[in-house]
């Protein structure tokens, strides 16, 4: 999709491919001071690139009319909205009478229709229709209680590549209205997407780009919601089923809750996973976070596993749903001791598979899903074969914090103003000096005073998390990254970043490391054009922190 992307912002990004290709082609034959001055010169075409296509989009996104539900941020109303603040108090110890209790739950989105041909798959702009199902695309739910009566946790997840927050919070309200009729109290509701590129569209980014470019103006003129746009009928009513299905997936797992125990463990998967870049070293790949709740009933373990790679094991010309190798850790672990499986996802930046698998023998059909099989395999097997030997107290805390964040990158902008996606957009002022801000949040979850997940909303690289020594520094502006690692930003709990939790903001790098339009320089340089900006890595690291201070 990336790619993809950026050829209809720019035509002059065909020109600059071409120089830039020119370029590195005789690099490799001149002396290293030369190369020096060829590098400057193309970062300074590049980022003279950056500014033109910022300013051409920022143009037009002035000139575009907003859509009628775009309100100003005075009339912004958290609770209307569907923020959950999460927990009041921060505990310390457990409270008396204290037990785990968790539920799970798991239900298939996939629509009955689904070889019907008019449903979209997820992965690049363009239309791509699914052509019927590989495995399977599923919201997988616990809850989580430690009975402290400071109200539940809700930690789910989609296969998909991205969940909005205006769909996450729509849920959300789904979820606390149902909670208030039966006297359950929730503190915390989150929705991670476990970032599938072979699943359904969940965002709307592979729905009808055209028809939305044209006639979303009219919408907007017309003062109608540029959803109801002739023709995305197919994709709504998709968008309405993944939602309903999640929140009765919510119900059914908040019915299921029992007592038992909560154990955690570290797995090193790096033997599996790469970072693409090259930049991030095998032994420097972020371990999984692997935690395992063990009923009191002698019923089957349930694992929640904090997984840092991509879900990119089918090609780009597939044409059936799949959830990757997700699926096939889920097929494992069932046959191994019946166990229930969520996975949860790190800062995969451009961390993917690092496998060969033998395929001789197998038939086209099998083929396509060779990778996803062999990858679940192994990582299934590793989860549960895992000691898990820290046993953690029945003690919950959680924070969430809201974030204000106003695009550098009008792409985005853009993105939301013809109802590619639906995130919700805030203005201040009016006319040519109007300034967006786009609304999202993070958070903070910590189990038994040992354990804790950051949320972000964003596709987080894990030099934004680990600090940028795993990649030796690497950066795009000559400039430092001064952050230190959050693993230990909490004393005495070990910390692990989640991406893509209760929103989808795009790519999330350090700031000295972002280059616009970046895949078009090299494979080692990262794609930002899907990004809120270049500054939006040093933001949600000083929210964060200044979620922490809020912890106590």
């Amino acid at each position: 999709m990336k790619k993809k992307f950026l050829r209809f912002v720019s035509l002059a990004m065909c020109v600059v491919m071409l120089f830039s290709g020119s370029m590195l082609g005789t690099n490799a034959a001149q002396p290293q001071e030369e190369n020096a001055v060829a590098d400057t010169v193309m970062k300074g075409l590049y980022n003279t690139l950056n500014v033109v296509v910022e300013g051409l989009v920022k143009t037009i996104c002035t000139i575009y009319l907003d859509p009628n539900e775009w309100q100003h941020l005075d009339n912004y109303d958290s609770d209307e909205i569907g923020f959950m603040p999460g927990r009041e108090n921060y505990q310390t110890q457990a409270a008396e009478n204290a037990v785990w209790e968790l539920g799970y739950a798991k239900k298939s989105i996939v629509p009955e229709d689904i070889d019907s041909g008019k449903y979209n798959l997820g992965r690049d702009l363009l239309n791509k229709y699914a052509e019927g199902v590989y495995d399977d695309q599923c919201i997988r739910v616990t809850v989580l209680d430690d009975n402290s009566g400071e109200g539940a946790v809700v930690l789910a997840a989609v296969d998909a590549l991205g969940v909005t927050s205006t769909d996450t919070r729509s849920i959300r309200k789904a979820i606390l209205e149902y909670c208030e009729e039966n006297d359950i109290k929730v503190a915390s509701i989150n929705i991670s997407a476990t970032h599938a590129h072979s699943a359904l569209d969940t965002q709307g980014v592979s729905t009808e780009f055209f028809t939305k470019l044209l006639a979303a103006f009219w919408m907007n003129l017309l003062g109608l919601d540029n959803m109801t746009i002739p023709g995305l009928e197919t994709a709504e009513s998709f968008k309405q089923h993944f939602i309903d299905t999640s929140v009765e997936a919510i119900k059914e797992a908040l019915g299921n809750m029992e007592e038992g125990k909560l154990y955690f463990t570290e797995i090193d998967m790096s033997e599996y996973f790469k970072d693409k870049r090259e930049l991030i070293s095998k032994e420097d790949l972020p371990e999984t976070a692997s935690f395992c709740f063990v009923p009191a009933s002698g019923n089957a373990p349930t694992y929640i596993s904090d997984i840092t790679c991509h879900a990119t094991s089918f090609s780009a010309s597939n044409g059936l749903v799949g959830s990757d190798y997700i699926y096939y850790i889920d097929e494992y672990i069932k046959q191994a001791n019946g166990g229930n499986f969520i996975m949860i996802p790190g800062a995969v930046g451009q961390v993917s598979r690092d496998i060969e698998v033998d395929t001789t023998g197998m038939t086209e059909y099998e083929e396509k899903g060779a990778d996803a099989r062999y990858l679940g395999k192994h990582l299934g097997e590793m989860i549960v074969e895992a000691d898990y030997a820290t046993e953690l107290e029945p003690i919950i805390n959680v924070k969430h914090r809201e974030l204000f964040i106003t695009p550098e990158n009008s792409i985005l902008t853009l993105a939301c103003e013809i109802g590619l996606v639906n995130n919700k957009i805030f203005y201040t002022g009016s006319g040519f000096g109007r300034t967006y801000c786009m609304a999202t949040e993070m958070g903070y979850l910590e189990f038994g005073n040992k354990i804790g997940l950051a949320l972000f909303p964003a596709e987080l690289y894990p030099e934004v998390f680990w600090d940028d020594e795993i990649t030796g520094g690497a950066n795009w502006d000559g400039t430092e990254w001064p952050y230190d690692s959050l693993a230990t930003a909490v004393e005495g709990v070990k910390t692990y970043a989640v991406s893509l939790t209760n929103d989808a903001i795009g790519y999330v790098l350090t700031d000295n490391n972002f280059a616009f339009m970046g895949h078009i320089i090299g494979e080692e340089i990262a794609d930002e054009t899907l990004s809120v900006g270049k500054h939006t890595g040093s933001y949600l690291v000083t929210e964060y922190y200044a979620l922490l201070d809020s912890l106590k």
